[in-house]
């Protein structure tokens, strides 16, 4: 069994990378603009992928897609084109040789959501890119050889929203919080270990969805206290409340929960306290 990791050069899928390598497992990266050993995928033209190199039983991870709201908002046309056009017919192309596809999709597919959703709650997408992501999932929900893992807000020093933290802490500038935002802010370590510990145990687990999201629903203040007790001591920040355009792509509170993603880690998911200790 070998793991494709599509979108290699992406946020998650570079530590992915880095995991599969430190577990001496087989992997295959794919980029819409290859590096020297990996292979080329441009979901504009997914049929030109050489899908020779998939066998039955590998492991597909979809971490491939315009992943902006605004983006997606704004150029609807081609972004539909590669996350829900281009991106079906590759994983549909996979699963016919046999491959078996986790799409990462986000946690936009709920909607506003202030009471606690799992699984099993209902979908009401807010903005076009939760939209196209609830679009592949509903193509490809009565197919076995696909699992859908739902992101929560991803945490690591690498991430935008703690580079600005650590930029302004640096410079000394406060930081300026969106609030009311809450989310299941979810360490990028768990959600690498989760994803190829699905991939390892599939007939273990035999949900189609899986929340990938942290113990904890948190604000951006609260993230940005979090940081300044246990990494960023000189953290300033002043609380603004965003324009209502802003909430058009993105809901305010998603209160996300799952107890899936603990059984594939072996342990309970980590907060974001421990998580900073970990990165920082």
């Amino acid at each position: 069994m070998k793991f494709f990791v599509i979108g290699s050069h992406g946020y998650v899928a570079t530590q992915m990378l880095s995991r599969l390598k430190q577990k001496k497992m087989g992997f295959v990266a794919v980029s819409r603009t290859p590096r020297e050993e990996e292979h080329a995928l441009n979901l504009e033209t997914p049929e030109i992928f050489n899908y020779s190199l998939i066998s039955r039983g590998d492991v597909i991870l979809m971490l491939a897609a315009n992943s902006s709201p605004d983006f997606c908002r704004d150029h609807h046309e081609l972004a539909w084109k590669t996350n829900v056009i281009g991106s079906s017919a590759f994983i549909s192309r996979c699963i016919e040789r046999g491959g078996r596809v986790i799409f990462f999709s986000s946690d936009t597919v709920y909607g506003e959501q202030s009471s606690m959703c799992n699984e099993s709650s209902k979908c009401n997408p807010v903005g076009e890119y939760a939209l196209m992501k609830r679009e592949v999932e509903q193509r490809f929900k009565e197919e076995s050889s696909f699992k859908t893992i739902r992101l929560s807000y991803v945490f690591s020093r690498d991430d935008k929203f703690t580079k600005y933290l650590v930029t302004c802490s640096d410079r000394s500038e406060p930081a300026e919080l969106f609030h009311p935002f809450m989310r299941a802010v979810v360490h990028r370590d768990d959600i690498v270990e989760g994803a190829i510990s699905l991939g390892e145990n599939w007939d273990s687990f035999p949900e189609r969805i899986i929340n990938f999201g942290g113990p904890e629903v948190i604000s951006r203040i609260e993230f940005a206290d979090i940081l300044r007790s246990t990494a960023l001591p000189h953290l300033k920040y002043i609380v603004q409340e965003p324009s209502a355009d802003f909430f058009k792509n993105r809901p305010k509170y998603i209160s996300m929960a799952s107890s899936i993603l603990p059984r594939l880690l072996g342990r309970a998911s980590s907060t974001l306290a421990k998580a900073a200790k970990l990165e920082f």
